[in-house]
């Protein structure tokens, strides 16, 4: 089956005003599906890097481009190792999650975001367990 122009049309919206999110808009046949489309952070600090095996220690991630859009179920999300925790969204340029508890303690895990909880961005840092 081919796809006609008379079937198939895009529309493109911003909804923010910094350029971020884009909601591309695909219509085929009777059927209508929404793309998003955001631009993936840049972490430039995070601290502490180290915390209790307990968990619990407010991990401040800076950088550019977080978001969340609640209303296009778009959350941060924070990765320690491989363990995920949703971090709270506090601006543009900042993030925080909070530890999980881990007895991982022989080396530091990579900290990887992620703003729908599927695609991840290494951020370059670790974070480091102690008892």
């Amino acid at each position: 089956m081919s796809v006609g122009s008379s079937m198939y049309s895009t529309t493109n919206s911003n909804s923010t005003s910094d350029n971020s999110l884009y909601i591309y808009h695909y219509t085929y046949s009777n059927s209508f599906v929404e793309f998003y489309y955001y631009k993936e952070p840049t972490v430039k600090k995070v601290e502490p890097t180290s915390g209790l095996n307990t968990g619990g220690t407010p991990i401040e991630i800076s950088g550019i481009w977080f978001d969340q859009k609640t209303e296009y179920g778009m959350f941060p999300y924070c990765k320690i190792g491989s363990m995920i925790v949703r971090a709270s969204f506090s601006s543009t340029v900042r993030i925080v999650c909070y530890s999980p508890p881990s007895d991982y303690i022989e080396a530091p895990l990579p900290i990887k975001v992620s703003l729908n909880g599927l695609d991840w961005h290494d951020t370059g840092f670790t974070f480091s367990y102690y008892y």
